[in-house]
Formats: C-alpha cells, structure tokens, sequence
C-alpha cells in the first residue's frame, strides 16, 4: 500500500452574489491552519475567493493500475466536490507526494 498526499490547486469561476455570501459565511471553517490531509479532502480558500485547494490522503495498492493515479483521483474527487456544491472552477492542476519515499534513501 502506497500513502499519496495529494494537494489539487483552482480558481473559482463566476461566483454569484450568493455563493460569495455563502462562503464566505464559512470562511473560517477553511482556513489554511485547519486543513489536513484526509481521503474525504480539506477544503481551504481566503477571503479573495479567487482560489482555493484541496488536501487529500490517496492510498493506492503497490501494483495499482496506471488508471488509479493519485492526481487523477484527486481531481475527480475536487470536480465532484465542487460540482456537487455548484460551484464553477478553472485552472484545476494537482500535485502527489508518495509519502513512503519521503524517508527512503
């Protein structure tokens, strides 16, 4: 089993009246000290609300399909987030660290 930290980078895009209200209402909840690393993600932003990241713990099998790599499964879980809550984005690009190497020679 491989641990990837993923981190998924983005802009918003066309934020109404509303879903500035709305997040910024909760802007507190998405603080960059507050975010961490988790299979559901961390969602953090500032009160520009021109972008915004999301932190993901990625854990793929030694032998795992190319298909299942952790920066595409990121993206996909950052889209499905984001669209769930409708709100448009742009400029997605994701990073992946493979944590075992981290320490190894």
């Amino acid at each position: 089993m491989k641990v990837h930290r993923v981190v998924v980078r983005g802009q918003f895009a066309d934020l109404d009246d509303d879903q500035r209200v709305a997040l910024l209402a909760e802007l507190d909840d998405h603080d960059i000290f507050k975010a961490a690393y988790t299979e559901w993600g961390s969602f953090t932003y500032d009160r520009n609300l021109v972008s915004f990241s999301f932190r993901y713990e990625v854990r793929t099998a030694d032998d795992a399909d190319p298909a299942d790599d952790p920066v595409e499964l990121g993206l996909a879980r950052t889209r499905a987030h984001l669209d769930g809550w409708g709100l448009a984005h742009k400029h997605l690009r994701g990073t992946a660290t493979d944590m075992s190497t981290v320490w190894s020679g």
